[in-house]
C-alpha cells in the first residue's frame, strides 16, 4: 500500500523514511566501491548492486516515489541530509550538483538495469577520453530512463546581486519545484532547463534571470581565450542533447507541412553536428527516439510526416559525404571509442549506403576500423553478394581482403568456391588468406585446392597447404605428405619448407607417419655424417613444431632407446620439453 504524501507524514513516519534512506545510501556507496574495485568483472555488477536495489525497491513499493534534493555535498530529503561527503569526484551528489542537477526522482517500477545504468553514470570519469564531451546531464539523457527523472537548473545571477544572493534565488526555485514534486500531484519533469520564462513561476523577490557572473582573480588574456574556447565547446556539447529533447517534444504535437519540412532540415543539421563531434551514441539515441514515437498516440497525419522525416534522416546517414566523415574519424583514431555505437550506426543504413562505404574503405589504412566498416556491410549486404564478389578481382590487396572477410561473414552456400577465387590473385598475401580460409574449413570439396597449392611455384603457398592438409582425411594426408618427403627432390627444398612439411606429417599422428620419423632418426645410410645430422635436425625441428601428442611420444621412446649422436639426443630432449610445454599450455 502506498503511504501518505510527504507533507502529511507524522514525525515517526518521517523519521522512519529518513533512516531507511540513510541505510540505503550506506549500502549504495558500498556497492559503488565494490564495482569500482572489480571493474573488470562486468558480469557480476548486478550481483554487487543487488542489495542496494532491494532496499530502494522496497522503499519505492511503499512510497510510490522518492525525491531527493541535490546539494553540493550531498542529498537531502525534507531538508534533512541523508547522504553527505567531501566535494570530490567520489561524491555522487557533488558530480550532479556541479553539472546543474538539483532534484532526483526515483519512481515505483525502477528496474535493476536502470539502477545499474545510473550507477555507471555516477562512476563516469570525465577526465577520460570516453567521456571527454559528456557531463552528468548528457549521460542521464542518453540513457532514456523510464522510472528515474531529474531537474536541471542552470546557474545564473540577478543583476547587481552578489554570488550568495544569486544562490538564494536559485534555491528558491529549487525549493518551489521540490515542494511541487513531493506534493500529491501528477507533476512530472523528465528533463528540464528551468528559467522563469519557461515555467512562469511567480516567486517573491525573483523578477528576472540574467547571464552568468564570474568573479575571482583577474585572468590573463591567454587564459581568457583558452577558458572561452573550453566554455564554448562545453556549451555546444551540452546544447545538442537538450535541443534534441525539445525537438522531439515538438514532434509529438500536431505538425503542418511547413513545420515538418523545417524540422526535417533541423534534424539533418543535428546529424551533421553529432558527426562533427564524433558522437555516434547521440545519433543512435535520436534514431531510437524516432522509433519510440511510433508507439505513442499521435494523429495519423502527423505520424506520416514523422515517418517522412525518419526516412530522410536515415537516407542522409548513408550519403557519401557523411560516410566519408565517418571513415575519416575512424581511420584517424588510435583507439575507437564506442565501437558498438559505430556498428549500430552502420547497421541502421540501407543498401544505398553500400557503394559509399566501399569507396570509403579504399581510402582507409587501419585494420580495426576497416573491420568495423566490413561488419556493417555484412549486415546490410545480405542481398548484395555480387557487389562484393566483383571486387575480388581488384588489384588493391586490402580491398580484396575486406571482400573475403565480408563473404565469409555472409556465409553464402557457395562461400568456399567464391573465396577460392582469391587463389588466383596476383598478391601473395591474398592468395595465402584465401588458402587459409578454405583449408581451415575441413570441407572435402576444398582438398583439391590444397593439392594444387602443394605444387605452387611459391614456397609460402606450398608450406601453408602442407600445414592445412591434416584438416582433411588423415590417411590421405599422410600418403600425400609421405610421397613428398620420400620424393627425390625433397632434400633440395629449403630447410624451412622441409621443417614445415615434417611438422604437417607429424600432425597427422598416424602410424605410417611415426614409422617414417623413427626410421629417419635411426638411419645410418650412405649419406655423409654432416648431411645425415642436418637431416635429423630438420626432422626433430618438424616434430617440435607440430604440437602433436604422437610426436611427443615418439621422441620420448627414441630417447629411451638411445639416439647414437649426442647432439641429436640433446636436440631431441629440447624438442620434447618444447612439445610438453606446448601441449600443457605452458610458455
Amino acid at each position: 500500500m502506498i503511504e501518505k504524501p510527504e507533507d502529511d507524514l507524522s514525525e515517526s513516519q518521517a523519521g522512519q523514511r529518513l533512516a531507511e534512506m540513510q541505510d540505503f545510501f550506506d549500502q549504495f556507496n558500498r556497492s559503488i566501491k565494490t564495482i569500482s574495485l572489480y571493474q573488470h568483472n562486468t558480469a557480476h555488477y548486478a550481483e554487487y548492486l543487488e542489495r542496494s536495489y532491494q532496499q530502494l525497491n522496497e522503499m519505492l513499493d511503499k512510497y510510490d516515489s522518492i525525491t531527493w534534493k541535490v546539494n553540493q555535498l550531498g542529498f537531502t530529503y525534507q531538508d534533512v541530509t541523508v547522504y553527505e561527503d567531501d566535494a570530490t569526484d567520489q561524491n555522487v551528489a557533488h558530480k550532479f550538483y556541479r553539472d546543474g542537477v538539483r532534484i532526483l526522482i526515483f519512481r515505483q517500477g525502477l528496474t535493476a538495469e536502470e539502477l545499474l545504468d545510473f550507477v555507471l553514470i555516477c562512476m563516469a570519469n570525465f577526465r577520460s577520453a570516453e567521456y571527454m564531451y559528456d557531463d552528468m546531464v548528457s549521460l542521464m539523457w542518453k540513457q532514456e530512463f523510464t522510472h528515474l527523472e531529474y531537474v536541471v537548473v542552470e546557474t545564473f545571477s540577478v543583476a547587481g546581486e552578489s554570488q550568495e544572493d544569486a544562490k538564494q534565488e536559485v534555491d528558491k526555485i529549487v525549493n518551489y519545484l521540490y515542494e511541487r514534486l513531493t506534493s500529491d500531484t501528477d507533476d512530472r519533469f523528465s528533463f528540464a532547463r528551468i528559467s522563469l520564462e519557461d515555467l512562469d513561476i511567480e516567486l517573491d523577490d525573483v523578477e528576472q534571470a540574467k547571464g552568468v557572473v564570474i568573479k575571482g582573480n583577474p585572468a590573463t588574456e591567454e587564459e581568457k581565450e583558452r577558458i572561452g574556447q573550453q566554455l564554448e565547446e562545453e556549451e555546444e556539447n551540452r546544447a545538442l542533447p537538450k535541443l534534441v529533447v525539445i525537438l522531439f517534444k515538438v514532434l509529438e504535437e500536431e505538425l503542418d507541412q511547413e513545420i515538418s519540412q523545417s524540422l526535417e532540415e533541423v534534424f539533418i543539421q543535428l546529424l551533421d553536428s553529432f558527426l562533427i563531434h564524433e558522437d555516434f551514441r547521440g545519433i543512435n539515441h535520436m534514431v531510437r527516439k524516432f522509433h519510440s514515437l511510433s508507439r505513442k498516440k499521435i494523429p495519423p497525419e502527423t505520424q506520416e510526416r514523422i515517418e517522412k522525416i525518419v526516412e530522410t534522416f536515415t537516407a542522409k546517414m548513408g550519403e557519401e559525404e557523411r560516410i566519408g566523415r565517418l571513415a575519416e574519424v575512424l581511420d584517424a583514431s588510435n583507439e575507437i571509442n564506442d565501437p558498438m555505437e559505430v556498428h549500430q550506426y552502420l547497421s541502421r543504413l540501407d543498401p544505398s549506403a553500400i557503394l559509399p562505404l566501399l569507396q570509403a574503405l579504399e581510402g582507409m589504412s587501419n585494420l580495426a576500423p576497416r573491420r568495423l566498416i566490413c561488419d556493417g556491410l555484412s549486415v546490410m549486404g545480405e542481398d548484395q553478394l555480387d557487389v562484393f564478389v566483383r571486387r575480388l578481382n581488384s588489384k588493391k590487396a586490402n580491398l580484396v581482403r575486406d571482400m573475403l572477410y565480408i563473404i565469409d561473414k555472409l556465409n553464402p552456400p557457395d562461400k568456399l568456391r567464391l573465396i577460392a577465387g582469391g587463389l588466383k590473385h596476383p598478391n601473395l598475401a591474398i592468395r595465402l588468406e584465401a588458402l587459409n580460409t578454405i583449408g581451415s574449413s575441413g570441407d572435402e570439396s576444398c582438398r583439391s585446392y590444397l593439392l594444387q597449392a602443394l605444387k605452387d611455384p611459391d614456397a609460402h603457398m606450398r608450406i601453408t597447404a602442407a600445414k592445412l592438409l591434416p584438416n582433411f582425411d588423415l590417411s590421405q594426408a599422410t600418403r600425400i605428405l609421405l610421397r613428398i618427403v620420400q620424393g627425390a627432390g625433397f632434400t633440395k627444398r629449403t630447410p624451412q619448407e622441409q621443417v614445415a612439411i615434417y611438422s604437417a606429417l607429424a600432425m597427422t599422428g598416424t602410424e605410417e607417419a611415426m614409422k617414417q620419423f623413427s626410421e629417419q632418426l635411426r638411419s645410418t645410410g650412405f649419406l655423409s655424417k654432416k648431411k645425415r645430422l642436418d637431416q635429423k635436425r630438420i626432422v626433430i625441428s618438424g616434430l617440435a613444431n607440430s604440437g602433436s601428442i604422437a610426436a611427443f611420444k615418439l621422441l620420448k621412446a627414441e630417447m629411451e632407446l638411445g639416439i647414437k649422436e649426442v647432439e641429436i639426443q640433446a636436440m631431441a630432449e629440447r624438442a620434447s620439453t618444447k612439445l610438453r610445454k606446448k601441449l600443457l599450455g605452458k610458455q
